[in-house]
């Protein structure tokens, strides 16, 4: 190997020598983990066929659930599920199949997270604790009071899954519940997979009171099971006529909402508190401003050329739309040059009325009756 590597070695400097030895490391290391791997899977087809077939198989769902960790801290979750199915329906039958579930997801998430690459166990239980409390110090807004992420009262999570989904939703659910119940030896497993995947993780979240905020999507996760139970109501309709009019109708308030309110439909509230405009000043809205391309779409049209914007809180979700992006200033370019043209404010914190609050209000964003965010002329 020196032989190969040095053949003039008092002619090249270290340096070279060091990435060569490196290079050939790599390759003699690919050719072992090929070899072994050929060899391990020649064993395995004369040990056990079958497995072998099922590597394909589970494939894609341990590369998935390797990307879903890498991705969503609570991302392990899904696989207890998975694991949890597949021992009580096939027993220690299913413990082959699940080891190279673990193996290859496990291998997918190290592979798709360079950040545990130095130390997978201690980074990935790192990441765990940061992010069960993850330290997001701005203010939500719930029921009109402002509270901190992790100090939220136990009403949150139950509150906002009541007003945010239609109002067919949990009237569906808890039919299907009823009848699920009622019918437990066909049901048993919508009804544990729905006290595992929903109600569990739920109680934990509200319990444990782990930082929220932006209302709760990033349990989004979490709700299936609830729609899985409100298909269980649906059973229960035996004429497909009847069946397909229950449908459409329960769809029909989600399908007006999704019209009306283009190209927001995520600040969605149901009539329980007003539908968007009872909510607003009471919950989020816009909180991720994307009303500042309308903005931005707007000023491009009616304002003259060259004037100076400022564009409260994040402006660069304006800048990436302004035609004029030079003439642009936020928190994030302080340097700003003073007086303004035009002044774009959010509602979000109340930003549009203590923002220039003398101003002249030129443009108005709204949707079902809600303000989103305001340009003003001062």
């Amino acid at each position: 190997i020196l032989s190969y590597i040095a053949k003039n070695i008092a002619g090249v400097s270290a340096e070279i020598y060091t990435q060569r030895y490196f290079v050939l490391f790599l390759q003699l290391r690919a050719c072992y983990f090929l070899l072994s791997t050929f060899a391990l899977l020649l064993v395995l087809r004369k040990l056990n066929l079958q497995l072998l077939i099922t590597i394909p198989r589970l494939l894609p769902a341990a590369l998935l659930l390797g990307f879903t960790t890498s991705t969503r801290i609570l991302g392990p979750y899904a696989g207890i599920l998975v694991a949890y199915y597949a021992l009580r329906t096939k027993r220690r039958q299913a413990l082959p199949a699940l080891a190279i579930y673990a193996v290859i997801a496990l291998i997918a998430a190290y592979i798709s997270w360079p950040y545990l690459w130095p130390n997978p166990i201690a980074r990935f239980y790192g990441s765990f604790i940061e992010m069960s409390s993850y330290p997001w110090f701005g203010e939500v807004l719930f029921n009109g009071e402002k509270y901190l992420a992790d100090n939220l009262p136990y009403s949150y999570l139950p509150a906002l899954f009541a007003i945010q989904f239609t109002e067919p939703v949990w009237i569906l659910a808890a039919i299907g519940l009823f009848f699920a119940c009622k019918d437990f030896s066909q049901k048993r497993d919508l009804l544990i997979l729905s006290l595992l995947w929903f109600l569990l993780p739920t109680l934990l979240f509200i319990l444990l009171r782990v930082s929220l905020y932006d209302n709760f999507r990033q349990l989004l996760f979490l709700l299936p099971p609830v729609f899985l139970l409100a298909g269980v109501a649906f059973e229960r309709i035996k004429q497909i006529q009847w069946q397909t009019a229950a449908i459409a109708l329960s769809l029909l308030p989600g399908m007006v909402a999704l019209v009306n309110l283009h190209p927001y439909q995520y600040i969605y509230y149901n009539s329980i508190v007003g539908g968007v405009s009872g909510a607003q000043g009471r919950f989020e809205t816009d909180y991720w401003l994307t009303s500042y391309r309308e903005a931005a779409e707007y000023l491009n049209q009616n304002a003259p050329a060259g004037s100076l914007i400022w564009v409260e809180g994040q402006g660069h979700l304006y800048s990436i739309f302004a035609e004029e992006e030079e003439n642009v200033y936020s928190w994030s370019r302080p340097e700003a040059p003073a007086p303004f043209d035009y002044i774009v404010a959010t509602t979000r914190y109340g930003l549009d009325k203590t923002v220039y609050p003398n101003a002249e209000i030129v443009h108005v964003i709204s949707r079902g009756g809600a303000i989103l965010a305001v340009i003003k002329k001062p």
